[in-house]
């Protein structure tokens, strides 16, 4: 008998971890309101512009560059309790997303900023 219970725990195992792959195959980072939409992790509005879930995944990638419209300094974060930043870091709204910069970003980003203020 224990090794019928035995069998059937490592079937039920493996039923249930392959069951479990198609959820953790889905995007990471993405709220649960908008999981639930066709297509998954895309906002309402970008998706009747026809924007797929990989092109809204991919939209900022790492080395990118920001237009300096685009960001919203956030000075007060007090208010939006979030924590403290430390080493010159500070936190910015870039095309509507909150990222933290360190203080390299920071110096390079007010260069652009300039440079596009010369150009214009």
């Amino acid at each position: 008998m224990t090794y019928l219970n035995t069998l059937a725990a490592i079937a039920l195992a493996a039923v249930s971890f392959a069951a479990a792959q198609p959820v953790a195959a889905q995007p990471g980072n993405c709220p649960p309101g908008l999981a639930k939409k066709n297509p998954p992790c895309v906002p309402p509005g970008q998706a009747k512009k026809g924007v797929t879930t990989q092109e809204w995944l991919n939209r900022h990638r790492i080395g990118e560059r920001v237009d300096p419209e685009d960001v919203d300094w956030i000075d007060d974060i007090s208010r939006l309790n979030l924590p403290p930043l430390t080493d010159g870091s500070r936190y910015a709204v870039i095309d509507g997303m909150l990222v933290a910069l360190d203080a390299d970003s920071y110096e390079l980003l007010q260069l652009v900023r300039k440079a596009a203020a010369v150009f214009q």
